[in-house]
């Protein structure tokens, strides 16, 4: 993925701190990616060619994961933002957990589409439940 392919989806032309940055930025979007993978014994390299699609997923996710941190900035992850000049008064309200602080990050939207497993599933064995009445069969 190049800077002139991620610049062809915006709504914007970027400008050259833009540019610069995402440059970077894609670079760590694919770090991520493979270092996600990596975790359930996936490899990135080999799944790109070889799974039908599976390319094209990437780089969607990637342009994703570098557009909402260029196009958004520092503002990532804010659901609000109030300011009063008088007296000066600032806040602001995070959406979330982590509010990604202009970095790539990677969702659980993302994850479903990588086939990553998701944060939020349960894990473990639990006992069967009694039957009832609740004692102990004979």
């Amino acid at each position: 993925m190049t800077v002139e392919a991620l610049e062809a989806r915006l709504p914007r032309p970027l400008d050259l701190v833009e540019r610069g940055r995402a440059e970077t930025l894609l670079g760590d979007a694919e770090d991520r990616v493979r270092e996600e993978l990596g975790r359930v014994g996936r490899d990135l390299d080999s799944e790109y060619f070889s799974r039908p699609g599976f390319g094209y997923t990437v780089d969607r996710v990637i342009r994703e994961m570098v557009a909402a941190a260029v196009l958004i900035g520092v503002n990532a992850g804010y659901r609000s933002v109030a300011s009063t000049t008088g007296a000066e008064s600032d806040s602001a309200t995070f959406a979330g957990d982590n509010p990604g602080w202009g970095n790539v990050y990677l969702t659980e939207e993302h994850k479903r589409d990588l086939g990553l497993p998701g944060a939020a599933r349960p894990s473990g064995r639990f006992p069967m439940p009694w039957v009832w009445p609740e004692r102990d069969v004979w």
